[in-house]
């Protein structure tokens, strides 16, 4: 029998088996996008390595990346307006399962010989377009589900999710790509899309969102968000900074691929991947079981600072078993710094808003990974990296440092992102905004135990 979330009532108002229910409903929806995420880290890592083997160039990298990541980006205010109107399970499971018509049709295509990086492009864009839906909707239903006490953890299994696609897929989607190539792990990929579906399928039966109503129309549910962005500084200031973290990330997401071929093979590419996700899975998990606390300031300089060191190590680092080691404490990094900025975040905005708030924050702060996606490619092919080529202008000053070869300027470009980062982890404590949302989520929780 179909039940009602309790989201229509304030957290502190839950039963304790309403709390319960939300969890595992939760979980189930959870542990469907894990199977989704390790199927799209499979594509991911397949076709940036096949891209690369065919053209050699890492612009060719970039511009597939930024074709998966853009329509969606563009379109996140659309997708959190509609996980404000209509059912959001729902809308996961259309996400999903139209996304995955884009790797059917790149797969056909492929299979007939047609398979240029513009035609690559094309179809993972399109896939694209309906992650606009689902991932508003995936952010937006945690609040109808938990209580504000279980965000931390809630938002520590999210980035466990995130980090299996890292952990699990590389070293999978090497071992295919070396003796199958892309086409099997596309194959692959559809799969576990159509299990993700199914078990969607299964959560949206039996527990069900509560109604929603659109007494405005879509335009003013989208202005409604921008005004409370607007309204809010500190939200705003969050999201900026995870846009300058997510154009960091950009960078090296891009630039690794064709260091780490270059310096090894796609195996061990793979491999690395693999090895510097546990990284992100031991944090992870830590997050899960253990809570934070409400101290997520500190956690967002220390973790910016740290990352910024270990981006920069991984670019002087010429030995693969060292740039591994670095990539595996730079993962660490991530989860305690994401799970921070959303819990901050997530703690500031009425559910009611959810949905079109975090559509728009979504379009905020992807915009770094297009950034980074725009200029990572070109600036490597056409400035960086014919610097510290064996005769490059900088080869005798820094090559000592950085090695020569057809990649290490990626090196000097990625020393460069890390200074970037350290530099904001030294500012970021100085933003009374953020200060003050702190302060705010301190107040909100002692208020929720007290309920108790």
């Amino acid at each position: 029998m179909a039940t009602v979330t309790p989201a229509e009532r304030r957290p502190e108002d839950w039963t304790d088996a309403e709390v319960a229910k939300g969890l595992r409903a939760f979980m189930l929806i959870w542990a469907a996008q894990l199977t989704a995420r390790i199927g799209n880290g499979l594509t991911a890592f397949g076709l940036g390595v096949h891209v690369y083997r065919e053209t050699g160039q890492s612009t060719a990298v970039a511009l597939v990346t930024m074709a998966a990541f853009l329509p969606g980006v563009l379109l996140a205010p659309l997708g959190g307006v509609l996980a404000d109107r209509f059912d959001r399970r729902l809308l996961m499971i259309l996400g999903d399962g139209l996304s995955a018509v884009g790797l059917v049709a790149l797969l056909v295509l492929l299979h007939n010989g047609i398979g240029s990086v513009a035609v690559i492009c094309a179809c993972v864009a399109f896939g694209s377009l309906f992650t606009s839906v689902m991932d508003p909707a995936y952010r937006a239903t945690v609040s109808d589900l938990l209580t504000p006490e279980q965000y931390a953890r809630a938002g520590g299994l999210v980035q466990f999710t995130s980090a299996a696609q890292y952990l699990v897929s590389p070293a999978i989607a090497g071992v295919l790509m070396g003796w199958f190539g892309i086409r099997l792990v596309l194959m692959v990929d559809i799969a576990t899309m159509a299990v993700t579906v199914a078990c969607m399928a299964l959560v949206w039966r039996t527990v069900k969102s509560p109604r929603r109503t659109a007494p405005t129309g879509f335009w003013e549910d989208f202005r409604s968000g921008v005004s409370f962005l607007a309204a809010h500084r500190g939200i705003t200031v969050l999201m900026l900074l995870v846009t300058l973290v997510t154009f960091c990330m950009g960078f090296l997401q891009t630039l690794l691929t064709p260091m780490v071929i270059d310096l090894s093979s796609e195996e061990v590419l793979g491999a690395v991947r693999s090895v510097a996700a546990v990284g992100m899975v031991v944090a992870s998990l830590a997050i899960g079981v253990f809570n934070m606390g409400s101290r997520h300031l500190t956690y967002i300089a220390v973790a910016l600072a740290a990352a910024g060191v270990t981006v920069a190590a991984m670019g002087v680092a010429v030995n693969v078993l060292l740039i591994g080691a670095f990539a595996f404490l730079f993962f660490m990094t991530l989860p305690p710094l994401n799970t921070s900025v959303e819990v901050l975040a997530r703690a500031s905005i009425p559910n009611e808003t959810q949905g079109k708030v975090w559509g728009l924050m979504g379009l905020i702060s992807q915009l770094g990974y297009i950034g980074a996606y725009a200029v990572s490619g070109p600036l490597a092919d056409g400035l960086f990296n014919p610097l510290l080529v064996s005769d490059g202008a900088l080869a005798a000053s820094l090559g000592p440092v950085f090695g020569t070869g057809p990649s290490r300027g990626i090196g000097l470009l990625l020393v460069l992102v890390g200074a970037l980062l350290v530099g904001t982890a030294l500012l970021i404590p100085r933003v009374k905004s953020i200060r003050t949302i702190e302060e705010q989520l301190v107040r909100q929780t002692l208020r929720t135990k007290e309920k108790v």
